[in-house]
C-alpha cells in the first residue's frame, strides 16, 4: 500500500474545472498523455482528452480517405477511452470530490494490466479494438470498478423499449442494476466510431488497418484510470458534444500503482 506522499506522486494532473458542474460521473481507462495510443486518439478524433481540442472528429486521421457521409464518433465522445465504469448520474447526496478520492485510493492499491495484441472488431453497429485474447484480469478490475462506485450512483429510470438489443439476461442487468454491461456482460473495449451501415464498416476498416497495425501488435497497458464528469444533457446524448465548453471532462487521471 503506498503512503500519501507516495500517492502524489502518482496522482496525474487535473484537466481544469468543467463550466457545469456535472452531476453524471463514469470511470474510464484513458491513454497516458503523450503515449503512442494517446497520440492515435488524437489523430482520430482530432480531439485530446482533456478537451484543449474541441473538433469531433478529423479525416486526417484516414490520411485524407474517410469515407464520404459518415458520423465516426458518438455524440457525446471526448476522446479515446474505454469504459470501466459506464456513465451514471451521480447520487444527490455524494460529491464528485468524494468519488475522486475514492478513485485516487483505488487505483494507488491496483495494478497495470497488459492488454496483450488487439483486435479491431464490431461492436454491434461500431468498430472497436478489443483484446485479441481474453484478459480475466479487465473484467475482474471491471467488477471491482462496479462495487466501488455503484454507491454514488442514482438508478436511473429506463424503459426497456428504449434498449431493444439488449438480450434478456442484459435487460435483466440493466433493471437490477442500471446497466447493463456488467459482471460477465462486461467487455473491455476502445471505441473508435458511432453507428455505421455495412459498406461504411467495410470501408472504414479497411482504411484504418494499416494505422492501426502497431498498436494492434503491441497492445497497451492499462495504467491508470481516469474520472469523467458530465452534465446530464451530454451524458443522455442530447447535446453534440463538439461545441466549445462540452460538458464532458477529464477531471482527473490516477496511475495504477499497487
Amino acid at each position: 500500500m503506498l503512503h500519501s506522499t507516495q500517492r502524489a506522486q502518482h496522482r496525474e494532473p487535473s484537466f481544469g474545472a468543467v463550466p457545469s458542474a456535472p452531476t453524471h460521473f463514469s470511470v474510464c481507462y484513458t491513454p497516458r498523455p503523450g503515449s503512442a495510443l494517446a497520440q492515435f486518439g488524437r489523430s482520430w478524433f482530432g480531439r485530446a482528452n482533456d478537451g484543449t481540442t474541441l473538433q469531433a472528429f478529423s479525416a486526417s486521421g484516414l490520411g485524407g480517405d474517410a469515407p464520404a457521409g459518415i458520423t465516426p464518433t458518438p455524440g457525446r465522445y471526448f476522446g479515446l477511452h474505454a469504459p470501466f465504469f459506464a456513465p451514471a448520474p451521480l447520487r444527490g447526496d455524494a460529491g464528485l470530490d468524494e468519488v475522486r478520492t475514492h478513485l485516487e485510493q483505488f487505483a494507488a492499491n491496483r495494478k497495470p494490466i497488459e492488454t496483450g495484441p488487439l483486435k479491431l472488431t464490431r461492436m454491434r453497429r461500431s468498430l472497436v479494438l478489443q483484446p485479441a485474447e481474453p484478459r480475466p484480469e479487465l473484467d475482474w478490475l471491471a467488477l471491482q470498478c462496479f462495487n466501488a462506485f455503484d454507491s454514488y450512483a442514482e438508478m436511473a429510470d429506463t424503459a426497456d423499449d428504449e434498449h431493444p438489443h439488449l438480450s434478456r439476461y442484459q435487460r435483466l442487468l440493466l433493471r437490477s442494476f442500471g446497466q447493463p454491461n456488467v459482471m460477465s456482460e462486461y467487455r473491455f473495449a476502445l471505441r473508435l466510431t458511432g453507428p455505421l451501415d455495412e459498406r461504411q464498416i467495410e470501408l472504414v476498416s479497411v482504411a484504418l488497418r494499416p494505422l492501426i497495425a502497431d498498436l494492434c501488435a503491441d497492445g497497451v497497458c492499462v495504467d491508470g484510470l481516469s474520472l469523467i464528469g458530465s452534465t446530464p444533457e451530454e451524458a443522455n446524448g442530447h447535446a453534440s458534444g463538439q461545441t466549445q465548453g462540452t460538458p464532458v471532462r477529464l477531471l482527473g487521471r490516477y496511475s495504477l500503482a499497487g
